[in-house]
């Protein structure tokens, strides 16, 4: 069979990293994956078995001024796509993020058409314009084969929210796979009181919010230490909030790294705060690793992935759920350098020093992240998707 995977870069993102293990599987079961990337000068963070093809798409998301150029630029490039599925003989296009999954739709023959939503589109105050519009949105899922979600959230935001049939729909979440494995003479340096969080850094991610629950940590423990992995344009402006707090000694800004597990086996408690999550493949990677989770109650498969109770509507104080704590999720703000902490920063921290104090609660979660990380795993997830491929 030869698959298609249709997604901008492979820079170090969630969604890439899936595009990254759901290629890599397919190679290894005897098929033929072609990457159809864009035109992009991202650095290629993530090696895969497929082969990649520079497809001279560029977004029509930058350099147009206007809905109409941007919608006639879509256009324009469905036609090379096209081109390339007939010269690779595609059977199969899976696709990822919104531009790309229009081209895919765009582009269609005689090959089946699955896209992928990798987000939770209605709240997305950040995704603007016609390309985002309902009725748009609509037009073009609509036409694909398959559509894959992450979660009920994502299901119940497609149907009632851009009036896609459910018949459309799967919800697979992301399988988490197995982490390079770090060198043996590496040594941990950053003590027991660690934290971590795991994203880019961008504004979606929010991680001034972890930062500033953060300083809470540092004023009764001098050794704790918070630890950000990821890379992105923020953090100059996350250090400046670092040093605002006078907490610059007790962050980290790792960057982008292959070793997670050197941070994740070593971690107390991983952090997440994001205004929107579609499925984080960060936390059920740190639940594999035995990892206890925070999570604020994010638009999105966040409160799923920890058990959160299906009756839940919203509370302003803490929950231990099943699989993880979950705090009141963050409102919008736009100042923070000299802000004081707001009520959902401090149930955030407090959630933080309970983990780090309270060795029960911190046994019970390590287990629990480890028993809800197997129902990620990717044979289970995997065969999802050979189903919705026809695959076997």
């Amino acid at each position: 069979m030869n698959i298609a995977i249709l997604i901008p870069e492979l820079g170090g993102g969630g969604a890439e990293r899936v595009a990254q293990i759901l290629g890599n599987y397919y190679v290894k079961h005897n098929n033929k994956v072609y990457y159809f990337l864009a035109d992009s000068t991202v650095k290629q963070d993530y090696p895969v078995e497929g082969k990649i093809i520079k497809t001279n798409i560029h977004s029509c998301l930058c350099n147009t001024s206007n809905d109409l150029q941007r919608i006639c630029k879509l256009f324009q490039e469905s036609f090379k796509m096209r081109l390339l599925k007939k010269q690779f003989k595609i059977d199969v296009a899976i696709s990822f993020m919104e531009e790309f999954n229009y081209l895919n739709v765009l582009s269609k023959g005689k090959e089946k058409v699955i896209v992928r939503i990798c987000t939770i589109l209605s709240p997305r105050k950040d995704l603007k314009g016609l390309l985002y519009k309902k009725s748009v949105v609509h037009f073009f899922y609509s036409k694909a084969d398959k559509i894959i979600v992450m979660s009920q959230y994502a299901i119940n935001d497609m149907k009632y929210q851009y009036k896609i049939p459910l018949n459309k729909m799967v919800k697979i979440p992301n399988p988490v796979e197995n982490l390079v494995e770090r060198e043996k003479e590496e040594l941990w340096t950053y003590g027991d009181k660690v934290v971590v969080c795991m994203g880019r850094l961008e504004p979606i991610k929010q991680q001034e919010r972890i930062i500033r629950a953060f300083s809470i940590v540092c004023k009764k423990y001098f050794d704790a230490k918070l630890i950000i992995l990821g890379k992105g344009y923020r953090q100059g402006y996350l250090k400046s909030i670092c040093k605002k707090l006078n907490i610059e000694d007790f962050v980290v800004f790792v960057g982008f790294t292959e070793k997670v597990n050197y941070y994740l086996e070593h971690a107390r408690v991983f952090v997440m705060a994001s205004k929107v999550e579609g499925f984080p493949n960060s936390m059920v990677e740190a639940m594999k690793c035995g990892v206890p989770i925070i999570t604020t109650d994010t638009p999105g498969a966040c409160g799923e992935i920890i058990g959160k109770p299906k009756s839940f509507v919203k509370s302003d104080s803490m929950m231990l759920c099943k699989y993880g704590i979950l705090t009141p999720n963050m409102p919008e703000q736009k100042q923070f350098l000299n802000s004081e902490l707001i009520q959902q920063e401090i149930i955030l921290g407090n959630a933080m020093l309970k983990v780090l104090e309270e060795k029960d609660i911190y046994k019970k979660y390590k287990i629990q992240s480890i028993k809800r990380a197997k129902m990620f795993s990717i044979n289970r997830v995997m065969k999802k998707w050979n189903d919705i491929i026809g695959n076997k």
